[in-house]
This record gives structure tokens, sequence and C-alpha cells, in this order.
């Protein structure tokens, strides 16, 4: 039996390596309709049987990402053994990406055995992939199991999802943050918004006494600075404003808060 491991988080940004969008959400859409077959179906109820064991929260039938682990399935069949990427092909992270998956955190377990029973006791017998499957981060997973001369190319791709949502969603979410940590007057405006896309300065004419830009995988977490400096008493009110960010396979959040005495 032979296995292999890998685990990717959003602080790291890895190069993207080459791609077919194109064919990567072709797969997607396939995959929507796709029924698990039965070795898929056991290693998602086994997963989510050893998580509830040590409190980790369920894993959901991720479409997007058992597209990509159908496609690196099939690869790795055609190839006849295992690897996390192979020549020519995109990396973990691209391939879920472009097929449609939204994350912060990302990771794989791949395997070749003759049977899902002994795919999984390897899995849950090694750390790094033990750590993978029980990692309570973790609310989604795609799985694929591709059949050649009777062994089992086997794919897990493991993942902390993002929320697909507009700029004024995330403003929402930052806005319920500043309030709850003691900001009562807090409004969602144009003006922030235009500063969070500029690299210095700010929009408008009223003058802040803080300005903070930062890209977060999280939106349910202020920055430590931030939070600090809401503690100053000489702050009454603060602006939200979101923007797009640089084009990444992880998915960030761009967000700058003002801060008015």
């Amino acid at each position: 039996m032979l296995c292999a491991v890998g685990i990717f988080s959003a602080p790291v940004l890895l190069p993207r390596a080459l791609t077919v969008q194109a064919a990567a959400r072709h797969a997607s859409a396939q995959e929507s309709t796709r029924v698990p077959n039965v070795a898929e179906q056991y290693l998602l109820a086994m997963a989510n049987q050893e998580r509830a064991q040590v409190g980790a929260q369920p894993l959901a039938w991720d479409a997007p990402l058992a597209a990509a682990a159908l496609v690196h399935a099939q690869r790795m069949a055609q190839e006849g053994g295992i690897s996390h990427q192979f020549a020519g092909e995109a990396d973990l992270q691209a391939r879920a990406s472009n097929a449609g998956a939204r994350f912060r955190l990302i990771a794989e377990n791949v395997a070749e055995a003759p049977t899902p029973q002994i795919l999984h006791s390897s899995w849950m017998h090694s750390e790094g992939h033990r750590r993978n499957l029980l990692e309570p981060q973790e609310n989604a997973v795609g799985i694929a199991v591709v059949q050649r001369d009777g062994q089992l190319f086997a794919v897990e791709d493991f993942s902390a999802t993002v929320a697909d949502t507009g700029l004024a969603g995330q403003e929402q979410q930052v806005a319920a943050l500043l309030q709850v940590a003691g900001m009562a007057d807090v409004t969602e405006t144009a003006d922030a918004r235009k500063t969070c896309a500029m690299s210095m300065g700010y929009a408008g004419t009223r003058l802040p006494y803080f300005v903070m830009r930062y890209t977060t995988s999280d939106l349910s977490v202020l920055p430590a600075q931030l939070k600090a400096k809401l503690a100053d008493r000489r702050m009454h009110s603060a602006a939200v404003g979101a923007c797009t960010t640089a084009k990444s396979d992880f998915s960030n959040f761009s967000v700058a808060v003002l801060l008015y005495p």
C-alpha cells in the first residue's frame, strides 16, 4: 500500500501551476450530478466516524473538491502510481480553485491499495494522514476512488471552506465584529471602499484618527492591532469598506477600517 500526504493553508501562498481552467470547471459541473461510488461513500463515512470520536465537526461533501480529486485520481491511475502533482499538472491549490472550490486551508491524502478498508486504515495509522483526516478547522471534503488492474487509486481533498459573499456581506461581518468589540457607531461607506483599494492615505474629506487595511482568509477575527485601537476611548465611530483582492488560489478578503474621534 502506498500513500502520501500534503497540507497547505492560506498564510503561505504558493505559485500557481499552469492549469486548464475550462476543463476543471467542466469536471466540477459533472461532479455536481455524479453519485459517489461505494468506496467513496465508505471513506466519507469512516472519516466522519473518526472525527466524531475526537469531537471534530463532520465533513460535508463538496462537489468542486470532489471534481478536483477525481481528475487527480484518474491521473494517478493512468500513471500507475501516487503523487500530489505529476509533470504538467496543476498543484493541489490550483486544481481545487479552478474546479470552483473556495477555501482558506486545504489538505490532501493520496493512496493506492486493493480495498477502501486498507486505504482508510493506512491513512489513520500514518501521522500526517491522520492529522489531515481529523483537522478541526476543516468542514468539507471531496473524495475520488478510481480502479485499475485490481488496485484503487484514492484522493481525499479536505478544506476549510470560505463563504462566497459579496463586498457588502464582508463589510457587514466586520462591522458586526467592531460592534461586539465596543464600537457602537459603525457604517459601511463608499469612501471606506475607496480607501481599501488605495495603497496609502484615505478617501473622503473626513479625517480619520486611524486607518487600517488588512487582508485575511478569516473574516470572523479582527487583527490584534485593530482591537487594541478600539480600546482607545477617543474613538467614537468607524467606517468599514471591502475591496477585491489580488487573484489567489486561496480565498482572501481585503478590508479597510477607519476610526474617527
